[in-house]
């Protein structure tokens, strides 16, 4: 295959995924039809399927492109380390993930908007909890001794993290600097939420 068709490949499926993209914005996916996506890419039915099987395969396709970029972004082992967390390395983790959310913020806007991929959510907090279990075993081995139960912690951040994901996307949170979300997002994993407001923790009443 010659460099000027792998160019003409390229921009028909890039076409392609920028149009199931506007139709599950504007329509949502289970209504699509692929004369849809043909119409919109500005091709036709046959050139679709020279790339895709289905339009549940151009989904599949499109959705690991992206996440897998994000979980490359997530180097979570680049900050942490047997009990301590370097706080400069994991801003820097935490910027990469927050850039790359944002170079690819209408995908994640849509996929997590009203009409979005009802499972999509499950999907990015299975992928993170996953590797964060990954990282955990390789770093802190045994992780039965942990105060916590692994699996409530790994639900817990997985969830805050997508949690916060949506905010930022959302009209409210869109104001925010990838700067300021960093910051911001340091201060709360590193403090936790009642630290980050100012509140002293009492843990027994003798402390008060």
């Amino acid at each position: 295959m010659t460099k000027k068709t792998d160019l003409r490949v390229l921009k028909t499926q890039k076409l392609i995924k920028e149009a199931l993209i506007s139709l599950i914005d504007r329509k949502g996916f289970e209504s699509i039809t692929i004369q849809d996506v043909a119409d919109e890419a500005l091709i036709n039915r046959a050139t679709f399927y020279l790339h895709y099987q289905d339009k549940y395969d151009l989904l599949e396709q499109i959705s690991n492109a992206y996440l897998n970029e994000l979980m490359d972004a997530a180097d979570i082992t680049f900050h942490l380390k047997k009990g301590e967390v370097n706080v400069n390395r994991f801003k820097i983790t935490l910027r990469k993930v927050i850039e790359n959310i944002e170079k690819n913020k209408l995908f994640y806007q849509v996929m997590l908007g009203p009409n979005g991929i009802p499972n999509f959510t499950n999907k990015i907090e299975k992928l993170l909890s996953d590797k964060f279990k990954m990282t955990f075993n390789s770093v802190y081995g045994n992780l039965n001794q942990l105060e916590v139960p692994v699996d409530l912690i790994l639900s817990f951040i997985s969830s805050a993290y997508i949690g916060v994901l949506k905010w930022w996307l959302s009209d409210e949170g869109s104001t925010y600097s990838v700067d300021f979300m960093v910051e911001q997002l340091a201060t709360l994993i590193t403090k936790g939420p009642i630290n980050a407001i100012g509140h002293k923790i009492i843990f027994n009443e003798e402390d008060n």
